[in-house]
C-alpha cells in the first residue's frame, strides 16, 4: 500500500527550492503598515456595522465583536510600538 499527499502541490509547491532555500525576507516597516492598514480596515468595518446596527440592517453582537476585535489589534499594535522603543532605548544606551 502506498501512501501518497492528499495534494502534491502542498508538498511540494512549484517553484519551491527546498529546505536549504533561504526564505524571502520581507521588509519591517512594510509588515508595520501592513498591521496599521488592516487595523484601520478592522475600525471602519466595525464603524460601519455600528451604523448598521443603528439602522437595524446588521445585528448587535456582529458589531460589538468586529469593534472588539479593533480595539484588540490595537492594544497589539499600541504593545509592539512600546517594545520598539524600548528596544531602541536599550540600543542608544550600550557603549560603542
Amino acid at each position: 500500500m502506498k501512501i501518497m499527499a492528499p495534494n502534491p502541490g502542498l508538498v511540494s509547491p512549484q517553484g519551491s527550492q527546498g529546505l536549504g532555500a533561504p526564505a524571502p525576507k520581507e521588509n519591517f516597516g512594510n509588515l508595520l503598515n501592513q498591521m496599521v492598514n488592516k487595523l484601520n480596515q478592522a475600525q471602519q468595518d466595525g464603524d460601519q456595522k455600528i451604523s448598521g446596527s443603528l439602522l437595524g440592517k446588521e445585528e448587535l453582537h456582529e458589531a460589538m465583536l468586529s469593534l472588539e476585535k479593533a480595539s484588540l489589534g490595537l492594544k497589539l499594535l499600541v504593545n509592539v510600538r512600546n517594545k520598539l522603543i524600548t528596544a531602541y532605548d536599550e540600543l542608544s544606551r550600550m557603549p560603542l
